[in-house]
């Protein structure tokens, strides 16, 4: 399940806006297995006032293990949850809220506005997704900057510009981003090598992985991301029934 194919990019953003997380953990740079690297999953937990103002948690800049083990227990703390180390939270976590910006006011079923997730209407989240829900989680956004304008392929215009004035964000449907929390069997070939010990990075020869859902990769879900990528697949029943409530702005590729 993807986007369409849109003209250009400006038509692309014109229909799907933009998606912004502010506050996020840091990437890492483990001593222990000398990566550095910083993922982009999206937690579904909202930000704690405690960090609202504190400039380590807007920076992707990587730091050490010992330090991003510190932040982690640091909101946990905040949080009163259960913690373990670069398993509770990882490098590059995003938390909520989502910022919606769009120079158009939207009106499509789907909308595509980053890579690691999607964002529904609240039709379609009632007609579909509710019924998914352990396979995903759903999450309001929160729209900040939307448009008047009602075109989908005129080039982007910067959002303050006078002759596209901007509308009260409540004035808008309400729609949801879907975080997809299922997954498929490692791909042939995509298993790790290694597991650090530490920060939890696994090893991938990716020369060696192919990217195909195969049968025995299912673990019976509907909706679920191939592992190792962030490509969501669904069933056949599921596109089907995406398809037959009218769904708009969303394409289906046979894998």
């Amino acid at each position: 399940m993807q986007s369409p194919e849109y003209s250009s990019d400006s038509q692309d953003f014109a229909i799907n806006g933009n998606l912004e997380y502010v506050y996020r953990f840091p990437g890492v740079s483990c001593n222990a297995c000398k990566a550095t690297y910083g993922g982009s999953r999206i937690l579904s937990l909202e930000a704690p006032p405690q960090i609202l103002n504190d400039q380590r948690f807007r920076s992707r800049w990587p730091i050490s293990e010992q330090e991003h083990e510190a932040m982690q227990q640091e909101v946990a703390a905040y949080l009163n949850a259960d913690f373990s180390a670069f398993e509770t939270f990882r490098p590059g976590d995003n938390f909520q809220p989502a910022y919606y910006d769009s120079q158009s006011i939207p009106h499509t079923d789907f909308l595509w506005p980053n890579i690691r997730s999607f964002v529904v209407s609240a039709r379609m989240r009632r007609m579909v997704f509710d019924e998914l829900i352990g396979d995903v989680e759903i999450v309001p956004v929160r729209p900040r900057k939307i448009g008047k304008r009602n075109g989908t392929t005129s080039p982007a215009e910067p959002l303050s510009n006078p002759e596209n004035p901007i509308l009260a964000p409540e004035m808008i449907e309400p729609y949801y981003q879907i975080l997809v929390r299922s997954e498929s069997d490692y791909p042939k070939g995509g298993a790790p090598i290694s597991v650090c010990p530490v920060c939890k990075h696994e090893t991938i020869d990716d020369s060696k992985r192919e990217l195909n859902m195969r049968a025995e990769m299912w673990r019976g879900q509907p909706i679920f991301l191939l592992r190792t990528t962030l490509y969501v697949v669904v069933t056949e029943a599921l596109a089907e029934i995406i398809q037959q409530a009218g769904a708009t702005n969303v394409d289906f590729t046979p894998v």
